[in-house]
């Protein structure tokens, strides 16, 4: 069997895997079994390629994931099924107990501050039935980083191999945060660096931000309770009125349209099921022919920017040339998948197009959400700066549960202001199930911004409604992990950072 051999047969065993796993996320009929037996047969395949092959070193990092994810598939969906079961309320949305997955609506919906507290604060109590779970898979995901990269240096002949070189700067090994910085091409002190001066710059301006915007949404201080995603709905109900009759799929499909975006290889689920996932996420089935956007409505701003947001990685996905190597279209860093979610969902922030293409000219109405939106901005980096150190100290210095809980209490009043219970991020979407991903975000953010001031300089400030705009797009993300950043990025958080913080 030879490398185009054996990534045939991965991708057939990812596409299928994708399929089931996308049909649990939407809420719908799925079979756990297919879902086990697929992670067999595709952790059967990473051990072919580990024992027999050395080269090349992006799909050797990339085929350590899948080793470690097939092989801790039974542990995610076991933390999904307790999280569902477990993470429940005796108060009711809709006529049904509050559980982990209707826990945003609920909130974004009950004014009763006393109520969201003690749901909040069950929640945070019955993180005991999820904990265990979580601890016992990132052991288990450190343990096979060790045996995978064990595996195949036994297989590498020599020392001075390009195989053997990868190792090098990681202490002779990989593990999920060396893996991780190396997807990302960054050296561990300059994603410290670069996440340390996001949050410390944000610091300062959010918690002030913050108090002023408390007192005007809740008329009172922001508490523990009152996170991140609560105040992402809550900060734009007076905004209710001005974009409950704007219909987000339609919009985007527009924008799509008028960039050339090939819409059929797209499809959009918006049915508000109880065991749909509660964030909007989008589906990578098969590059770049089908591509899946769920979301379920939490309130009418937020679902215009979540359904642009996931609609970015769709144009991205479904632009990947499919003649290149299987790995170079699915083994995309997440630093780079999700610059182009973020550069849609900056439409939704900006004057232009809210005034030209939604309709929206009342001054009032635009200079207030720049306002909220930069608050937004502000409390995104601060919060997820607290996320990126916590997580990637949870790999490097080999934490507890506990010391875990401690540290995340400790950044996230660090840098936000909110003395939060630390167990709270193991109710996250993201920290609790991926192995890092939370800095992408704020790689991406910086590049998000510099991608929409080089479009902007070439293609006009309404460089949406031009089709060169997206044949260019299109260019870039046609060669999957081989896109040229350096075409328009220098990862100046500076420069992201101006356009956020008032002066």
């Amino acid at each position: 069997m030879n490398i185009s051999q054996w990534c045939n047969i991965d991708e057939c065993l990812l596409t299928a895997e994708n399929d089931e796993i996308y049909k649990k996320y939407a809420g719908l009929e799925y079979s756990k079994e297919s879902i086990l037996s697929l992670a067999d047969l595709r952790l059967l395949n990473s051990e072919l390629f580990l024992k027999n092959y050395k080269e090349p070193i992006d799909l050797f990092v990339s085929v350590i994931e899948n080793f470690v994810d097939s092989s801790t598939k039974n542990l995610e969906l076991k933390l999904h099924d307790i999280r569902t079961k477990k993470i429940v309320s005796n108060y009711k949305f809709n006529d049904k107990k509050i559980n982990w997955n209707t826990w945003r609506q609920f909130n974004n919906i009950e004014k009763d501050s006393h109520k969201r507290k003690k749901v909040f604060d069950e929640f945070i109590e019955k993180t005991k039935y999820i904990s265990p779970i979580i601890y016992n898979r990132f052991e288990k995901i450190r343990s096979l980083y060790l045996t995978a990269t064990t595996i195949h240096q036994s297989n590498s002949s020599s020392s001075n191999s390009s195989s053997s070189s990868i190792y090098m700067d990681y202490g002779n090994q990989l593990n999920p945060l060396s893996g991780y910085l190396m997807n990302e091409k960054i050296t561990y002190t300059k994603f410290i660096d670069f996440v340390e001066h996001m949050g410390d710059k944000a610091r300062n301006p959010f918690k002030r931000s913050l108090q002023q915007v408390s007192q005007e949404i809740l008329k009172r201080n922001a508490e523990y309770y009152d996170d991140f995603y609560f105040f992402r709905n809550r900060i734009y109900k007076d905004f209710e009125n001005t974009f409950k009759h704007i219909n987000p799929v339609k919009e985007v499909k527009k924008i799509l349209k008028i960039l050339d975006f090939n819409l059929n290889r797209i499809n959009f689920d918006i049915e508000d099921r109880e065991n749909k996932y509660p964030s909007p996420i989008c589906f990578f089935v098969k590059i770049p022919y089908d591509i899946r956007i769920l979301y379920k409505p939490e309130s009418p701003y937020f679902d215009l920017q979540g359904c642009f947001h996931e609609s970015g990685h769709a144009m991205h996905a479904s632009s990947i040339n499919p003649e290149i190597e299987y790995w170079k279209k699915y083994h995309i860093s997440m630093g780079v998948a999700e610059i182009f979610s973020i550069l849609l969902e900056r439409l939704t922030k900006n004057e232009i197009f809210l005034k030209s293409t939604l309709g929206i000219d009342d001054s009032n109405v635009l200079d207030e959400l720049k306002s909220r939106n930069n608050f937004m901005e502000l409390f995104f980096v601060a919060f997820y700066s607290a996320n990126s150190l916590m997580k990637s100290s949870f790999w490097k210095d080999h934490l507890s549960i506990e010391d875990s809980n401690s540290l995340y209490s400790k950044l996230v009043k660090d840098f936000t202001g909110i003395e939060i219970p630390g167990e709270y991020w193991m109710l996250h979407h993201i920290l609790p199930e991926a192995t890092m991903y939370v800095p992408s975000y704020l790689f991406a953010a910086v590049r998000a911004k510099e991608l929409d001031a080089h479009l902007q300089n070439n293609f006009g400030e309404a460089w949406w409604k031009n089709k060169e705009a997206g044949k260019y797009l299109q260019q870039i993300m046609f060669s999957g992990t081989d896109i040229d950043l350096s075409l328009f990025s220098k990862l100046d958080s500076d420069l992201y950072l101006k356009e956020i913080i008032s002066t």
